[in-house]
């Protein structure tokens, strides 16, 4: 089985990111979804993002393409 990991903020969730989740999720059989903790994204950017950590994970997880966050 072949795995793949991909890694993103993913806030105020777009067709830009659905797309990027497809296209990752053909290159193997299994597709894993890194979510940045807020903190990362606090470090990085300056600022916050807008939706909790919590509720980007649980978009993601929703997916039909995800198969663990």
């Amino acid at each position: 089985m072949k795995r793949v990991i991909t890694f993103g903020t993913y806030d105020v969730f777009h067709l830009g990111h659905l797309r990027l989740l497809q296209r990752a999720a053909e290159y193997g059989d299994s597709l894993v979804v890194g979510v940045s903790s807020d903190a990362l994204n606090f470090k990085k950017k300056g600022r916050n993002p807008i939706y909790s950590q919590h509720d980007r994970m649980d978009i993601v997880a929703a997916l039909k393409v995800v198969d663990s966050v």
